[in-house]
């Protein structure tokens, strides 16, 4: 790969990071996480749930998440969030 195109591509993936909100973890995930869902997840997933619920109903901002897998991505749905990526 030449300097140009690793150029290129670091300045992509420095612009997708800037549109990100990165959430820490605290009670009210976990609380959060803990409640029912409405279909069954893990605990991590839920925990990614959990988070992006609450960063919705505190932002108001529209949220898209990218499942990285099919569980997830139908509990985000469920909950009424738009996904990409995993079916």
């Amino acid at each position: 790969m030449s300097d140009r195109d690793l150029a290129v591509r670091r300045e992509a993936v420095y612009r997708l990071l800037e549109a990100i909100d990165v959430v820490e973890p605290s009670r009210a995930v976990l609380t959060r996480a803990a409640q029912p869902l409405p279909t069954e997840l893990g605990t991590l997933d839920a925990i990614h749930l959990a988070t992006a619920l609450l960063w919705h109903e505190g932002s108001g901002a529209e949220l898209v998440m990218a499942p990285h897998d099919g569980a997830l991505s139908t509990a985000a749905r469920a909950c009424g969030l738009r996904t990409i990526g995993a079916p």
